[in-house]
């Protein structure tokens, strides 16, 4: 398995020591290759412009979505999210790689406001049910990254995963892949 994880600052680990990363522990742990094209700051269109050049430079076999939480800071709807998504899942099908989407952690900060003045927090909650509902329309392969994460988890910010958070974010992941290898190996 070769797995290329495309995402924002939940995937590249913001202010997290490369070596403690979730990617780089899963990376470890399973002995496979991850590569992590998380960039801080990135919405899923700046992902959807970069995911097929991605896909062609790596090679990978599996291509995992993880984004949507910058979308929902700028205020960008739902709807607008899941086409970015829907359509990095084409081209991966397109060149013959199956793609996995990370449903994202929940924020801590309860009262941060978003752009357009709404609850951050409240809008990662419902983006979450309705990501969760496209995986379930389109059948896809889906990994929820915030089964047991708690407060101790997340820097004093609310949404970034600290050390802690990282692993119980690798442990999510781990419990998907190890049993899409043992799927793929039949």
């Amino acid at each position: 398995m070769k797995l290329l994880c495309l995402g924002d600052s939940l995937t590249e680990g913001y202010e997290i020591d490369k070596s403690v990363r979730w990617t780089d522990l899963l990376a470890n742990k399973l002995e496979i290759e991850i590569f992590n094209c998380g960039i801080s700051g990135d919405t899923t269109a700046g992902m959807l412009a970069r995911c097929t050049q991605l896909l062609e430079q790596y090679n990978p076999t599996h291509l995992l979505i993880f984004g949507g939480t910058n979308d929902l800071f700028f205020g960008l709807n739902d709807e607008l999210i899941l086409s970015n998504i829907h359509a990095m899942t084409r081209q991966a099908r397109y060149l013959e790689v199956e793609s996995l989407i990370g449903i994202p952690t929940l924020s801590m900060n309860l009262s941060e406001l978003n752009l357009v003045e709404e609850n951050y927090s409240e809008c990662i909650r419902s983006f979450r049910n309705t990501l969760i509902k496209y995986c379930k329309k389109e059948e896809r392969l889906f990994i929820d990254f915030a089964i047991n994460m708690k407060h101790i988890h997340f820097l004093e910010d609310g949404i970034h995963p600290n050390e802690l958070g990282q692993d119980v974010m690798m442990h999510n992941v781990m419990k998907s892949i190890t049993e899409l290898l043992k799927f793929d190996s039949i």
